[in-house]
């Protein structure tokens, strides 16, 4: 386990890591997402949600950790596509306490004819953004 992993499995980040994705995407109730870039780890774990299921409120739980003392900000944030390809991001959620802290969220979107959601998480110095990641349900 790296040291970047270790950082952002704390606390309530590790609740996140903990679900298991045993389904397809298609077929999930629950999917965690995560990824890492430099300076930044992020989960997201999108709960009770199928495509093609619009009209209904998704949970989702997000949570963003800064691992690197370099004066930076790091963001996250839920990304999707519907169902024709059309690209949706959500608004970026940001930590600024600075190393070793996380911040997380408890908020929902409406279904609107998703087919895919993910996490993309960044490290930004202001509204400029340095480096993300992004994981995605494998197709």
């Amino acid at each position: 386990m790296t040291g970047i992993t270790k950082s952002i499995l704390t606390g309530s980040v590790a609740a996140a890591f903990l679900v298991t994705m045993a389904a397809s995407p298609a077929h999930a109730a629950t999917q965690t997402y995560h990824c890492f870039t430099t300076g930044a780890g992020g989960v997201a774990t999108v709960q009770n949600w199928h495509v093609g299921e619009s009209g209904k409120n998704i949970g989702v739980y997000l949570v963003v950790n800064d691992n690197k003392a370099d004066g930076h900000h790091v963001r996250v944030r839920l990304v999707g596509k519907k169902i024709g390809g059309t690209p949706v991001n959500w608004q970026w959620r940001a930590n600024y306490g600075g190393n070793g802290t996380d911040k997380s969220w408890n908020t929902h979107f409406l279904n609107t004819g998703m087919l895919m959601v993910g996490v993309q998480v960044a490290r930004f110095e202001g509204d400029t953004l340095l480096n993300s990641c992004t994981d995605w349900p494998e197709t």
